[in-house]
């Protein structure tokens, strides 16, 4: 992961509420896991309804020894911003090293200041 832009943590699990509802809980299953993360795309209609909305298309790539489960979730250790995973993608592996697994991500975080 030479071109690593920067590290995150794989928050993995649930956890019950006092009111027994199940919540997506914050424990790291893996820390400091070096990844590539870039927006690759915007869009500026939801294409369900009329409202005009920014959605941005987030890509990670992580090296191919994490373990990743599509209920995982991306916490970018530099921005502080949660992805929950929409997609898991592993390209072939033709020559050479693994390429490493390919996310496409959604941000649930907020936007900061």
């Amino acid at each position: 992961m030479e071109l690593a832009n920067t590290f995150c943590t794989i928050l993995r699990g649930t956890a019950t509420t006092p009111l027994g509802d199940v919540i997506d809980s914050s424990t790291p299953f893996l820390e400091h896991v070096p990844a590539v993360l870039v927006e690759t795309g915007r869009q500026t209609q939801d294409p369900s309804t009329s409202t005009p909305r920014t959605i941005r298309q987030v890509t990670c790539t992580l090296p191919d020894w994490v373990q990743i489960l599509n209920t995982d979730r991306i916490l970018d250790e530099r921005t502080q911003d949660t992805y929950i995973i929409i997609t898991v993608f592993r390209p072939p592996d033709m020559f050479g090293p693994p390429p490493g697994i390919v996310l496409a991500l959604k941000r649930i975080t907020a936007a900061g200041p």
